[in-house]
């Protein structure tokens, strides 16, 4: 009887003994964070290596962070005690956090690294986790640990199984991928056969480099990712050239780790055209400008310049056009120049982003009032004597004025998204600074053809009616254009005031705010969406808006019970709208989208819209009913 109570009592203990159940480390809390929980598991079932896990849980709102936490936290990381053999530590795909305009990439509310101690490991694990947390403060706190590795824990196996599905494989996700470099930006370009859904891109550190939050833009099969770089200091762009670069490329649950050697950046169009075409492109959307109903002031201002010359001849009225010519020119040259700042600051890119800035509308409003006033007669430019008899000297009829005129021309075009015009830009701002500043040129050039027409054949100017009275109701009716010019601009102010006007035509579509996950939400419903986005300094948007969106049957067939309309509003600088249109290789507005059943991958729709175009690809959107 003593016997078996011995036995038992004996069979109790060696329950509760260390032996039995120091496999693992239990539930670790700080008294200094009690945001976090963390447990350390080894396994010794495996032949010829030891498996550990490390279970991390967080409370909501608060994140751990990757290998590379990118521009702030610290890594997880463990000082073992005693010698230890080689370990092994596999990093889960991680997520990303941006901040105040930081960006991190790291994990929230619950992640399992899978680590491997390769050979024979000691009977006895111990050492000391770090592990940051961050919230809106962030603490780095220690977990002392010990365990004794054992094969008794059944649920391991599967846990660390489970775990180890979510590291990112070496291939499968993508066919071909490469990465290369220019001043300030790091590239990377990937084809999936299958496409892309929701792709991510995360980088591991490179010494003396910081990379900021990458720009993917999506084309069917192919994805090219534009990461911005600067040094550790922040005070320049590092020479990635040559460097060997780890990256993790996820999409839709399924991750590939790949190590690529960084070149350089071909130059050519990289968004699948030859360059030749994007330069024609340029050339024609340059030219359709001067067709925009935002120039016509300023061409009614040329022509009435041309007009009002008393004594007209060849060499003169060349020169006057040459000197717009260059006035085009120069302003394209000084908006490449804009664009360079904002790039190598990284900052925003966009076509008429200036139109989003009140001091520049109120700057422009005020110019063309005083030009409508001129010609009113209400007052006159005169410059000094000696101004303008140096004028004389060296141009001849004040050329500086016909300067100024082609330069305004060039200022009120930028919110005009005209045909071609939109491929060309998104090219030249993602492409290296040689070809943003080449493509530039060549928008400049394709707007000033038809000056520089003239300035070829002076004689289609002096054909021109000769000087009399009906110059003085032209004089007004380019003043009533400048006029006019000048309060639309007055009325882009109103919404820096936090006046919203009202439309005169109203709308009975229900527009929702535009955002990724209202897109995801609608689709997967097996519902078709209707994008939209607009500002209201964009004429060509209003031009889509009166003629098509405003529309009988348009309105209709955006009514319908399976189509959600959303909208974006670009009026006002919004990063959301600016990554929005990036993520599509856009960089001006109107843009018009479609998805739905029968277009998962999305369509992207004209810059003009036309009723029937637009009703088709929502037919088409619905796919073959079920």
């Amino acid at each position: 009887m003593i016997y078996a109570f011995r036995q038992g009592l004996i069979c109790l203990l060696l329950l509760w003994l260390p032996a039995s159940w120091a496999a693992e480390s239990g539930w670790l809390r700080s008294p200094e964070n009690d945001h976090a929980s963390v447990r350390l598991r080894a396994d010794t079932s495996a032949q010829d290596e030891t498996r550990l896990l490390i279970d991390v849980k967080l409370e909501n709102g608060w994140k751990t962070y990757w290998r590379s936490p990118g521009e702030g936290g610290v890594a997880p990381s463990i000082a073992w005690k005693g010698e230890m053999p080689a370990v092994d530590w596999f990093w889960p795909t991680p997520t990303r956090f941006d901040v105040a305009g930081i960006t991190t990439q790291g994990y929230h509310q619950q992640v399992a690294f899978p680590l491997t101690v390769r050979g024979t490991a000691p009977a006895r694990l111990a050492g000391v986790l770090t592990l940051s947390t961050c919230s809106n403060v962030c603490l780095l706190t220690d977990y002392p640990f010990s365990l004794t590795p054992s094969q008794q824990d059944a649920g391991f196996a599967h846990d660390y199984a489970q775990a180890m599905g979510r590291v990112p494989l070496t291939q499968g996700l993508t066919q071909t991928l490469s990465a290369s470099a220019r001043n300030g930006e790091l590239i990377v370009e990937a084809q999936r056969s299958g496409g892309w859904i929701s792709p991510a891109l995360f980088l591991d550190s490179v010494e003396d480099a910081d990379f900021a939050k990458p720009l993917i833009r999506v084309d069917g099969d192919r994805l090219r990712a534009t990461v911005p770089v600067n040094d550790s200091w922040g005070e320049g762009a590092p020479n990635l050239r040559g460097k060997s670069l780890t990256i993790v490329l996820a999409d839709n649950g399924v991750a590939q780790e790949s190590q690529l050697n960084v070149g350089d950046e071909p130059v050519a169009d990289r968004a699948g055209l030859p360059f030749w075409q994007v330069v024609l492109m340029a050339l024609v959307g340059g030219l359709i400008l001067n067709l925009m109903p935002c120039v016509l002031p300023v061409l009614g201002m040329k022509l009435g310049s041309i007009l009002l010359v008393e004594e007209k001849n060849r060499r003169q009225i060349r020169r006057q056009f040459l000197a717009s010519v260059g006035g085009i020119l120069l302003s394209f040259m000084a908006l490449a120049l804009l664009m360079t700042v904002l790039r190598l600051s990284n900052q925003a890119l966009g076509w008429g982003i200036q139109f989003q800035n009140p001091w520049f509308i109120g700057g422009m409003a005020l110019v063309m009032l005083a030009f409508s006033a001129s010609l009113f007669g209400l007052f006159e430019f005169r410059l000094p004597s000696s101004m303008t008899t140096r004028l004389a000297t060296y141009g001849g009829n004040n050329l500086a004025g016909h300067f100024w005129q082609g330069a305004f021309a060039t200022l009120l075009a930028t919110p005009c998204s005209a045909p071609f015009l939109g491929t060309a830009v998104a090219v030249a701002l993602t492409a290296s600074l040689p070809v943003l500043w080449g493509l530039f040129f060549a928008l400049g050039v394709g707007m000033s053809l038809p000056w520089l027409l003239v300035a070829l054949r002076p004689g289609l100017a002096l054909r021109l009616p000769k000087p009399g009275r009906w110059m003085n109701g032209l004089r007004r009716l380019l003043g009533l254009m400048m006029l006019g010019s000048a309060l639309w601009l007055a009325t882009l102010l109103l919404p820096h005031l936090g006046i919203t006007p009202q439309s005169a035509v109203k709308e009975r579509v229900h527009w929702q705010p535009l955002s990724e996950q209202a897109i995801a939400d609608a689709l997967a419903q097996h519902k078709r969406v209707f994008i939209d986005v607009t500002a209201d300094w964009c004429i060509t948007c209003k031009v889509n808006k009166y003629n098509v969106l405003n529309t009988e049957a348009v309105q209709v067939a955006l009514q319908e019970p399976d189509v959600v309309a959303l909208r974006g509003d670009w009026t006002l600088p919004s990063d959301d709208i600016t990554a929005f249109l990036k993520s599509r290789g856009q960089v001006a507005v109107p843009y018009n989208q479609i998805y739905g059943p029968g277009l998962p991958k999305g369509q992207a729709l004209p810059t003009l819209l036309t009723r029937d175009g637009l009703l088709n690809a929502l037919t088409a959107a619905k796919g073959e009913t079920p």
